[in-house]
């Protein structure tokens, strides 16, 4: 038997409600080999959690109370008695809910599973999560992650594809891996940032602190390490060239965006639209040779895409025009177009 067909049946077979010649082919899977016996006792624990706690959301614990209190009123007993006995029934459903989620969380660390989960992040928005090693990970717009439901064997492999700010839990012993493409992290317990958008030609890595290791290849088969990066370097890689470069930079204007803030340090203006379009999920083009030579310095939390496009005004001699936004043959509307234009 497969393990998806034993994920179907082992409940059943728990429950009593399996057939005669059902059972047996879990008797025989059960018997096979001593991996499979340690899935079946582990399951075990979990599906006992499970019952606890279905009789724990049977039981009445006002009713009980209600019964404690007749009883006190009948009988005249010692006061620290009483009082114990009633916290007792009070904490009852603490500890069997406990007890459950005691043996879930057993069953989960003791079975490898080798299922992958995908976390996306919308374009225009931006999301956070925690990963099965307590990772801490923000993903910006139009980004996806995949990882294992757990952490098994000697690594902690995640896929990234878009940009991502990770907070690494540290595990000498299992390091953590963000495969990006052509070129792949290894860090043990450290804070960086990465990039890799498909549609672009640049895979950038900005390091906050502690220390990562940029490599090339599968991690411990046909590995080639690259270079390490030390807090405050960015590393960047281009594609079509397969040439990378590390320099120094204001970690601030690349990470910012974690915290909701969309910083510019001194950025052209191709850069600048760029990173309008992720983060407000338009499309921004320029009309006008000389606006690539022009800069942009500013800081944004709170302020709308009309209000940024106003202030670039002032500091460029440009206009912009919004253009219409039409239905598409789905029903749903197109991306909205914005043309900014050198006076």
């Amino acid at each position: 038997m497969n393990k998806s067909e034993i994920e179907e049946i082992l409940p059943l077979y728990f429950d009593g409600n399996l057939s005669e010649k059902d059972k047996l082919k879990v008797e025989v899977w059960k018997e096979s080999s001593d991996k499979n016996q340690k899935i079946f006792k582990e399951s075990e624990k979990a599906w006992q959690g499970i019952t606890l706690l279905q009789t724990m959301k049977k039981y009445d614990s006002e009713k009980a109370l209600q019964q404690v209190n007749a009883k006190i009123e009948r009988q005249n007993k010692n006061i620290l008695t009483i009082i114990q006995k009633i916290a007792a029934i009070l904490i009852l459903p603490l500890i069997i809910s406990t007890l459950y989620f005691a043996l879930k969380k057993q069953d989960i660390s003791a079975v490898k599973d080798d299922r992958l989960f995908t976390v996306t992040s919308p374009a225009g928005m931006r999301s956070e999560y925690i990963l099965p090693d307590g990772t801490k990970v923000y993903l910006n717009s139009k980004t996806s992650l995949s990882f294992p439901a757990t952490f098994s064997g000697n690594l902690r492999n995640v896929t990234l594809h878009g940009e991502a700010y990770f907070e690494v839990a540290e595990n000498k012993k299992k390091p953590f891996i963000v495969n990006t493409g052509k070129i792949n992290i290894e860090v043990t317990g450290t804070q960086f940032k990465a990039s890799n958008y498909s549609n672009e030609n640049l895979t950038e890595i900005v390091l906050v602190s502690g220390s990562i290791n940029l490599f090339s290849g599968k991690y411990g088969k046909s590995k080639e390490n690259i270079i390490r990066l030390k807090p405050g370097e960015k590393a960047n890689y281009i594609v079509s060239q397969d040439r990378i470069s590390i320099e120094n930079v204001d970690v601030d204007k690349y990470i910012s965006w974690k915290d909701g803030i969309l910083m510019f340090r001194n950025d052209p203006m191709p850069q600048v639209v760029k990173r309008l379009n992720h983060w407000f999920n338009v499309d921004i083009k320029l009309t006008g040779n000389d606006l690539t030579d022009y800069v942009y310095t500013g800081t944004f939390e709170d302020e709308s895409l009309n209000q940024i496009l106003d202030l670039l005004k002032i500091s460029a001699p440009i206009e912009y025009k919004i253009i219409k936004r039409h239905k598409k043959n789905d029903q749903t509307f197109s991306k909205m177009e914005i043309e900014i234009i050198q006076k």
